[in-house]
């Protein structure tokens, strides 16, 4: 297995030369000291990783500036006593009223390993605007549950609520910033009013949830499917975030661990074959995401021997896309025209074959103009007897398969040249030797000896 370039988990800055536990920040303070040994850049870079980027609900929605700054309006500017008094009481420090039902056929926010992405506004009592508001830092805010990266009232509140829900929450400042607080912007002993609506929650699951396990049990398939799900999960919210590297190596993780565990039966063989379908073919998503449609390939004749040949319409279109990057067009086609087959009105599939065609074309032309430049200096060679002719023809052959070459490296369409029979062995040495110079390999035919291609080197 390659090294991936990413690492497994998002590279996040350090500001601070200690950590800091809100925990103890809250509880009884703590002293800490700020590094200041980081640039702009690094932050930039740090907001965009800890912001995930938005599941599909998020998009659903969007408001004008006018009434995203009307909702910044507290709606309740009252004493917190009567507000509670129409309110369900959570626990002792929590008061809930909901303002819009959620999805009621979902569970409610777990209370561990999941993202949730939230819209918020947070109001001190008897006040109209927010101190807090994610809509004054980009509309959406995101957070996994279980490990304490918001305050304490805030996470239980989203635990009580489904996907799509709006509610009022009264949260005590036990649950927030205690007794001290953080004057002036935080009072103390203060309660607040969170309007909060959820927008989505997944489960994220964990990559290393098979780090406890030992030898004898990796080998009993109904613990070993139990940690490849939770693996499984977590490769899903890398792809979410667009982290596919990472998403790749937990569906591998994944993936290895189900092949070689033992099974005690045919139900267990069956949801064995089942998951290592659903890990190959996104795996072969994830792989030509991150431009390696060769193992895309490979994972694709793994789903062709686990459903006896017959794969499904998904991971058809995805062996088409990787052997059309590798230039393989005519495979390519063969295999998208039967996914459109099993699926005629799946414009993703026919987008995907106008792009095969049109590069197609572009490439029978290239290939064309290519080989009648090179086939017609082999032919002003063969015609000539003057053995300094013959040197003057091999290096104008040089330089117009140098440029030929070139042009073939920059066009990022072409992943292969096929190279016509013809030259002799002097001349393949040369295209072979300017070929390394470009870093482009050579490669001989293994079912003609007579042809090569020249193919991009993999970086």
């Amino acid at each position: 297995m390659d090294n991936f370039e990413e690492d497994l988990e998002p590279k996040t800055g350090n500001f601070l030369k200690d950590p800091l536990s809100l925990h103890d920040l809250i509880e009884s303070g703590c002293n800490f000291e700020i590094n200041t040994n980081f640039d702009e850049d690094v932050t930039n870079k740090i907001f965009d990783e800890l912001n995930l980027g938005s599941d599909d609900e998020e998009e659903n929605d969007r408001k004008s500036s006018s009434e995203e700054l009307r909702d910044l309006v507290s709606p309740w500017i009252r004493p917190f006593a009567e507000l509670k008094e129409n309110m369900l009481r959570i626990n002792p420090y929590i008061w809930k009223k909901v303002v819009k039902v959620g999805k009621e056929d979902e569970p409610v926010v777990p209370s561990r390993n999941a993202r949730v992405c939230i819209r918020y506004n947070a109001y001190w009592e008897g006040e109209g605007a927010p101190f807090d508001s994610s809509f004054l830092r980009g509309s959406s805010f995101n957070f996994y549950t279980g490990i304490g990266e918001v305050l304490e009232g805030l996470e239980t509140a989203v635990c009580t609520m489904q996907r799509g829900e709006q509610a009022q929450f009264i949260i005590s400042y036990h649950l927030l910033f205690r007794e001290l607080g953080c004057p002036p912007r935080i009072k103390p002993k203060a309660d607040a009013l969170f309007i909060i609506e959820l927008l989505s929650c997944n489960l994220v699951g964990d990559i290393n949830a098979d780090s406890q396990m030992s030898e004898q049990d990796r080998t009993k398939f109904p613990l070993v499917i139990e940690k490849v799900k939770d693996i499984h999960l977590k490769g899903l919210d890398f792809f979410r975030q667009g982290l596919y590297r990472n998403a790749c190596r937990a569906f591998e993780k994944a993936s290895d661990l189900l092949k070689f565990c033992h099974l005690a039966n045919e139900e267990e063989e069956i949801e064995q074959r089942n998951f290592l379908i659903k890990l190959f073919t996104n795996l072969a998503v994830c792989y030509i995401k991150i431009n390696l449609p060769s193992r895309a390939c490979i994972v694709c004749k793994e789903i062709r021997q686990l459903t006896n040949n017959k794969p499904s319409c998904k991971a058809l279109f995805q062996e088409g896309r990787a052997l059309l990057m590798l230039g393989e067009y005519k495979r390519a086609r063969e295999l998208l025209v039967k996914a459109l087959y099993m699926e005629p009105h799946n414009s993703d599939i026919s987008n995907e074959l106008k792009i095969l065609e049109a590069r197609y074309s572009q490439y029978k032309e290239s290939e064309r103009n290519i080989w009648t430049r090179a086939m017609g200096i082999i032919k002003d060679k063969e015609d000539e007897n003057d053995t300094f002719k013959k040197e003057a023809n091999l290096n104008e052959l040089e330089q117009e398969m140098l440029k030929l070459l070139q042009d073939f490296k920059d066009d990022e369409t072409q992943k292969k040249l096929c190279i016509p029979s013809g030259f002799t062995s002097k001349e393949v040495n040369i295209i072979d030797n300017l070929a390394k110079r470009l870093e482009l390999k050579l490669t001989l035919d293994p079912l003609d000896n007579g042809r090569y291609s020249v193919n991009k080197k993999r970086v």
